[in-house]
């Protein structure tokens, strides 16, 4: 007979697994949805998982924080992204101001606005502005799945030496060369199908994007070490919380808007 926490594993590992086929298609299929269908979404996504990070730092719920990723998106709607992003300052700092209790509560209570939020207008940014957007969309979330996927099972395979035991035991340096791997072989394939002008120019967005989730994925582990918790909540079976989910999206996203607004996006374009 298998030990319990075998047995919890496998169910864990269904759980992620079916909860990953239902939220997938799901995902990709709101991103085909007109302006603003989408941003509502990714707002709702916002909400949720900073409401999780104000209660990781602090200990408690404090609900009407979820309400400013709506305010930040109104602004960039009515106004544009730069009012957006001042916007999201002061109100990262009064949130700050009133929610934390000492200099490093405020501190980590002030990231969380932001940490959440310009994932929500980068994308909204890029599936809005450009007509077809939704096939920048697309690329940053199977890049980071592929990741996500290529560290889960190469790293369950191989195992081998920790990544960084200190903060996320069971993180392994096979599992993060199966994630770069994992994204720089979907990267070929969307280069393929999209008949990219630079197909190594994708590889090495994916590549970048591989990284800053794995990275991502690791700050979350360190912060929820600290506070001495497992999961940022109970939202999604196998997953934890929203931002169990979301924490690579969270640097990739942001990253890939960088890169497109300066252009060094083109090679995916034929």
């Amino acid at each position: 007979m298998a030990p319990l926490s075998v047995v919890a594993d496998r169910r864990n590992l269904v759980y992620r697994v079916a909860s990953g086929a239902v939220l997938a298609p799901l995902i990709l299929l709101s991103a085909f949805l007109p302006y603003p269908l989408f941003d509502v979404i990714i707002a709702i996504s916002s909400a949720i998982g900073l409401g999780e990070w104000v209660k990781l730092v602090t200990g408690r719920p404090h609900r009407w924080v979820c309400a400013t990723p709506f305010v930040i998106l109104g602004i960039y709607w009515y106004i544009d992204a730069e009012a957006a992003l001042f916007a999201l300052t002061a109100l990262a700092l009064a949130i700050a101001a009133i929610v934390g209790r000492g200099l490093n509560s405020k501190g980590l209570v002030a990231f969380g606005l932001p940490y959440v939020s310009l994932t929500m207008l980068s994308l909204a940014w890029l599936h809005d502005s450009f007509g077809a957007g939704w096939p920048f969309v697309f690329f940053v979330f199977f890049v980071v799945w592929a990741s996500d996927i290529g560290a889960f099972v190469v790293g369950r395979s191989l195992g081998g030496p920790r990544l960084a035991p200190q903060i996320s035991p069971n993180k392994t340096w096979s599992g993060f060369f199966g994630g770069l791997g994992f994204a720089a072989a979907v990267a070929v394939c969307l280069s393929v199908a999209a008949n990219a002008s630079k197909p190594w120019q994708v590889v090495e967005i994916a590549i970048g994007l591989s990284l800053l989730g794995q990275g991502g994925d690791l700050f979350e582990s360190a912060v929820k070490r600290k506070f001495g918790v497992k999961d940022s909540g109970n939202l999604i079976p196998g997953h934890g919380g929203m931002l169990d989910r979301i924490d690579a999206l969270l640097w990739a996203a942001p990253f890939f808007a960088l890169l497109h607004m300066f252009g060094l996006t083109a090679g995916l374009s034929p």
